[in-house]
């Protein structure tokens, strides 16, 4: 998808900041701002905007700590990109 085809709305499928998709239901953008994670679950069904927010992190830690539970099976791509991800998102306070 290009760039021009992204949606600036988080809750949209292609919205600009996913992070990672961990699993089929779950996946990790940045906010709109740049300053949290947010852990997304995918809805039932064709809703206009599928996804909905579960809980949003300024650390990497914490945020790969609760994706651990949030699939059976974490897709290894999307480890390795959280495992890039700053120590605390948004700056250091």
């Amino acid at each position: 998808m290009s760039i021009a085809q992204r949606n600036h709305h988080e809750t949209s499928d292609s919205y600009a900041g996913v992070i990672a998709r961990l699993c089929p239901r779950h996946r990790v953008i940045i906010c709109r701002d740049g300053i949290q994670l947010i852990t997304q679950r995918r809805k039932n069904g064709g809703a206009e905007r599928p996804w909905r927010s579960l809980r949003y992190f300024r650390t990497r830690e914490a945020l790969m700590r609760f994706c651990a539970t949030l699939c059976e099976r974490v897709d290894p791509a999307a480890w390795a990109a959280l495992a890039t991800l700053p120590d605390i998102i948004g700056g250091s306070s």
